[in-house]
């Protein structure tokens, strides 16, 4: 770390968790996913019997079996019954299995300890970890960190649902100060021992409610990641959301809110400069709105949560707004994917619930042509329609939603049904004129039409760029 760094930070020297003995334990990997295969790598290497089981049939994990078949371990794909688990004494779970799955049942009532991957890894860690959740925003602000904190010069990794998995980076044992990760909620349902020594919560809107169907529960488990905390630790809260305020009273650490409306805030915004202040130390001001690759007052927010994490850690003003000029979106965030004949074509495939497109509404702007539509996770989409039908001149729907939205938008707006994820692109060019925005903003996961959100947004892009070969001369 650097001697600035050293100067300012309130980042401890160390992290000081309680490894799990694993040498000659019997453990079950539940999972064969980037996750699982991460996990059975750490738990072989350090003497786990390991058993590695997935629900699907080895023709649909041929990538994943091979890259197993180099462990020792055995491994049991299209498993069918808890007795196929070897009798573990740990079940080490992924993160897409959920907590109240059978076969878990049957494990904890066999006395097995059910564990997720962000608790095993806390378990090994030897740095402190910057933990970051939240319906959306969770990438930006996870990648933003660590810019930040390259840029000051101290050695952090970033990890979890974004890069490589968390339990990856604690096996990888390389020389850091720190490691920023991205949690979901899906993780934190086995969080028992986990404790970040900062955790931020961006926002919390209804999502995955296929999974976590009363919002108050949803909440609930959002503010795991700051359920172990204590005095010691720090909790950024964006208490502009009202769900998120609810905690400030409720928690052990050291609670630094960021509002756009409050400048008593420990990161807020004055005039157009955005401020950040830690207790007891000088505020920073760290740059201008008109510094942010991509406006918007959710990205006012996401900046301000990420520079009061790179500001505990000690980052310079200078070097945030150094980070904060090249960072780079990730993709399919607000991408530019290309202009055709005036037109201009954006893809947001990762706003994947309606609070993340509302934002997507209110953050583009001029006239534009809207895409929607996919699989909506049983969310209610009315408000993201009420949106939809004030902002946009022309909606295309697409997937198993597009009736759905299309009668909430009640006739506000014109509205086409595509059958074809092209053909709603090549409507939404038809409709546009010059100087109009079509933006992919679906509202929902991508599951009932592709593979994922990426592929979403990678045939979109290809898509568009079809059409500039076509009309390019």
């Amino acid at each position: 770390m650097s001697r600035d760094a050293e100067a300012y930070s309130l980042l401890p020297d160390e992290a000081t968790p309680a490894p799990i003995p694993l040498d000659n334990r019997r453990v079950a990997v539940f999972g064969m996913g980037r996750t699982g295969i991460a996990v059975a790598e750490f738990v072989v290497a350090r003497g786990a019997l390991t058993t590695v089981l997935d629900e699907r049939p080895a023709t649909e994990l041929p990538q994943a079996l091979q890259r197993l078949s180099k462990l020792d371990a055995q491994l049991v794909p299209e498993v069918r019954s808890y007795e196929q688990f070897g009798n573990p004494e740990i079940v080490a779970v992924s993160p897409g299995v959920p907590y109240d799955h059978p076969m878990l049942q049957a494990a904890r009532t066999a006395g097995a300890k059910i564990i997720g991957e962000i608790e095993l890894a806390w378990c090994f860690a030897k740095v402190p970890i910057i933990a970051v959740t939240g319906t959306n925003g969770k990438g930006t602000v996870v990648t933003l960190i660590g810019d930040m904190l390259d840029c000051a010069g101290i050695k952090a990794a970033v990890a979890g649902n974004i890069g490589a998995p968390l339990i990856a980076t604690i096996a990888a044992e390389e020389p850091l100060d720190v490691i920023v990760a991205e949690i979901s909620s899906f993780q934190l349902e086995t969080v028992e021992m986990f404790k970040p020594w900062l955790g931020i919560l961006l926002n919390v809107s209804p999502d995955h409610r296929d999974r976590h169907p009363d919002i108050d529960e949803y909440l609930a488990l959002k503010a795991r990641i700051f359920a172990n905390q204590d005095t010691a630790d720090l909790a950024v809260l964006n208490i502009d959301d009202t769900r998120v305020a609810r905690l400030q009273s409720q928690l052990a650490a050291m609670v630094l809110p960021v509002s756009l409306s409050d400048e008593d805030a420990s990161g807020h915004l004055a005039g157009e400069d955005l401020i950040v202040r830690l207790p007891g130390r000088e505020r920073l001001s760290v740059c201008s709105e008109a510094d942010l690759p991509v406006r918007g007052l959710h990205n006012i927010t996401n900046t301000l949560c990420a520079s009061l994490a790179a500001a505990a850690c000690g980052a310079s003003a200078d070097a945030m707004a150094a980070a904060i000029r090249h960072h780079r979106l990730a993709p399919h965030l607000l991408q530019d994917a290309g202009t055709v004949n005036g037109v201009k074509f954006i893809d947001d495939s990762k706003a994947t619930n309606p609070a993340a497109a509302i934002a997507d509404l209110t953050t583009v702007e001029g006239p534009l042509i809207l895409i929607a539509g996919g699989r909506a996770k049983d969310v209610d989409l009315t408000e993201f329609a009420d949106v939809a039908a004030a902002r946009a001149e022309h909606v295309v729907l697409i997937g198993e939603s597009a009736a759905e939205i299309a009668t909430a938008i009640a006739g506000r707006t014109p509205v086409t049904i595509a059958e074809t994820f092209e053909d709603a692109v090549h409507f939404a060019f038809e409709f546009a004129r010059s100087g109009h925005t079509v933006l992919l903003a679906p509202a929902c996961a991508s599951f009932d039409m592709f593979e994922n959100m990426a592929q979403r947004g990678e045939i979109f892009c290809a898509i568009v760029n079809q059409l500039a070969e076509r009309f390019s001369g």
